[in-house]
């Protein structure tokens, strides 16, 4: 959370929770603002067609894998998402980790409680965790429009199709970033680059 002070100073909030869940706010003040910069400049990520940076090596599931499969595959590759898809390889819906910390949350929940799972999170295949719709763009859309619906989504993959909508890659917010870094030369030389000692963190305090 961005807020500007009566000095017409920058000042970041960090919400920070501790012990049994206690939450403290603390704020940083960054100095003055600068002149904003103009933004909606319009780059070649509107001509760049997804398979020139998705992932085609990706690892998908059917819906009746077990659920400590679909754990197993996520910790063991280290995977952001899992594709869910038909026998045709057609895409039919999505696990992240978030689905698997939604269930882990409960569970543990239900530990404390001593009380059994609800029924709607007691996931046993990979059809159950799943988000039942599939977020996908062809091949030939542009890194913008994958930009365009991992904001509007609020999600961080994309599952990249081809033909008649079999599963061609995914795209990754990862992605998206490495290629502008790569395409903009955004790789600092560190060499003339000075430490940063950020300001410190204090107390917020609240009506």
């Amino acid at each position: 959370m961005r807020n500007r002070t009566a000095r017409g100073t920058d000042v970041r909030r960090c919400t920070v929770y501790g012990g049994h869940g206690d939450a403290q706010v603390l704020a940083m003040e960054l100095g003055t603002l600068a002149p904003p910069i103009a933004r909606y400049r319009r780059t070649i990520a509107d001509r760049v067609p997804l398979r020139d940076i998705m992932t085609p090596d990706v690892i998908c599931v059917r819906p009746d894998l077990d659920i400590h499969n679909v754990v197993s595959l996520v910790v063991k590759h280290h995977l952001g998402c899992l594709p869910v898809v038909d026998e045709r390889r057609r895409p039919i819906g999505m696990i992240t980790k978030f689905d698997l910390v939604e269930q882990l949350e409960a569970a543990m929940e239900s530990i404390a409680n001593d009380s059994p799972l609800p029924s709607d999170l007691s996931a046993r295949n990979a059809d159950e965790v799943m988000m039942p719709i599939a977020l996908v763009l062809d091949e030939n859309a542009t890194i913008a429009h994958a930009a365009s619906l991992m904001t509007s989504e609020d999600t961080h993959h994309v599952i990249v199709v081809r033909g008649a909508g079999e599963l061609a890659g995914v795209v990754s917010t990862k992605d998206i970033v490495s290629w502008l870094v790569e395409n903009d030369g955004l790789v600092p030389n560190t060499s003339d680059v000075e430490p940063c000692v950020p300001p410190p963190w204090y107390p917020l305090e609240t009506d």
